[in-house]
């Protein structure tokens, strides 16, 4: 837990001062959300942020857009699914009703389907996902296969928390090796190998993330060296240059706390 204490204390006070200025409830939430996921205490939430984020759901169950809703409504629920069961079932009841014309999601509800969107939502509230969506969403994969790392990553997020099993028996693996096929030569990730930027904490987290879902069918090297990446690539106060400092940092932090629990940080 040491090596992952600067980059914890960094989102920490990013986040207080984030909701001092006012900046985007999502981009708060979000943080605080991975912030929790990887072991920060509920009690360590500043109660300003948790007073906002219930302050500002409206009468619909909703917040400004579909994704800011599902990591308002996640935050909610890693805080005490309890005793915000309300907001969160308002919160999923908008989501819902906010399905673009192929029954998955986008931006808005006219927006086209997007990856990140769909299957961000079903990682985080994975009862959403009946099997129809959830084949919707292997189709869209499907169309948009090799594309960028952390689409694929995201893909396998979803899949694995839904416990689902696509049509295409191989796809899992197709993915998993296409992911492992685009690493850079550093051990991290950029949109995909050939693209005319480096490694960024972004791309090699959630890439990493989808491969841990399926870790069985990844060599331990894939995993050690995204690990000494993240580490080796922290700047002194414990986060990544990135351009949204704050997101690349939670899902970093994120990343190097699953790949410490399953033991492959060494």
């Amino acid at each position: 837990m040491n090596i992952l204490l600067p980059t914890i204390m960094s989102l920490r006070n990013m986040i207080a001062e984030m909701n001092r200025k006012h900046l985007d409830l999502k981009r708060i939430s979000k943080t605080a959300s991975l912030l929790l996921l990887s072991g920060l205490s509920r009690n360590s939430i500043p109660p300003a942020i948790i007073q906002r984020c219930l302050k500002e759901q409206q009468q619909d169950g909703g917040w400004v857009s579909i994704a800011d809703t599902a990591w308002n409504a996640y935050f909610l629920k890693l805080l005490d699914p309890l005793q915000y069961k309300e907001n969160i079932e308002k919160a999923l009841h908008y989501i819902i009703s906010r399905q673009n014309d192929t029954g998955l999601w986008g931006r808005s509800k006219r927006d086209v389907s997007r990856i990140p969107v769909t299957a961000v939502l079903f990682f985080l509230f994975p009862e959403m996902a009946d099997s129809e969506t959830l084949h919707r969403l292997e189709k869209l994969w499907l169309s948009e296969k090799n594309s960028l790392t952390y689409k694929a990553g995201y893909t396998l997020m979803a899949f694995k928390a839904a416990g689902f099993q696509p049509l295409d028996k191989f796809l899992t693996a197709d993915a998993a090796r296409w992911l492992m096929d685009n690493r850079q030569e550093d051990g991290g990730f950029a949109p995909w190998k050939d693209h005319p930027v480096s490694s960024d904490v972004f791309c090699t987290s959630i890439a990493t993330l989808g491969l841990l879902q399926y870790k069985e069918a990844v060599p331990e090297a894939v995993f050690r060296q995204a690990y000494h990446w993240l580490v080796e690539n922290r700047l002194p106060g414990g986060i990544w240059p990135y351009h949204e400092i704050e997101d690349g940092a939670s899902w970093g932090l994120y990343a190097l706390t699953q790949l410490t629990g399953a033991g492959l940080d060494e």
